[in-house]
């Protein structure tokens, strides 16, 4: 099932405003539930702030399973190839993005493109992606943790 895309603001307690385990812990509190099925081992990676402990405490007390996720993994991460098409999309469907000049216009624009593009990427890329993970996690296993072709 394809979620809607949210795009995260900073943490207001930051003077940089950077995306903090409480911003995760917010996200994965609104949303999270609705996608997340008993059966399901859900999928982030070893970023700080999918790690904090706040956010560990909230999937325990959901009740949710994580995927145990080795460190510098992304041959494990399909998210890591759906970025790639999504960028592709978005700059397909606005290719003055690519020169933009970085202001808060750019950045509305970006949020709009990256909405449409995430909502016309084929509902098939999706689910092969989905699909292919137990054989992406053979494959790691396999190497023994060292390059695949994935």
């Amino acid at each position: 099932m394809r979620s809607g895309l949210v795009p995260l603001d900073g943490d207001e307690e930051l003077a940089r405003g950077g995306v903090t385990g409480r911003v995760i812990r917010a996200l994965y509190s609104a949303f999270l539930a609705e996608f997340v099925r008993p059966d399901d081992i859900f999928m982030h990676d070893n970023a700080p702030v999918h790690t904090a402990r706040i956010v560990r405490q909230l999937l325990d007390e959901m009740g949710i399973e994580v995927m145990p996720w080795p460190p510098y993994s992304p041959d494990l991460n399909p998210i890591e190839n759906l970025w790639a098409l999504l960028k592709a999309e978005i700059y397909r469907l606005y290719p003055e993005l690519e020169t933009a000049p970085d202001t808060v216009e750019t950045l509305d624009l970006l949020i709009q493109a990256a909405t449409e593009a995430w909502q016309s990427l084929d509902e098939d890329i999706l689910d092969k992606m989905a699909v292919n993970m137990a054989t992406r996690v053979e494959a790691v296993l396999a190497a023994k943790g060292w390059y695949t072709k994935y």
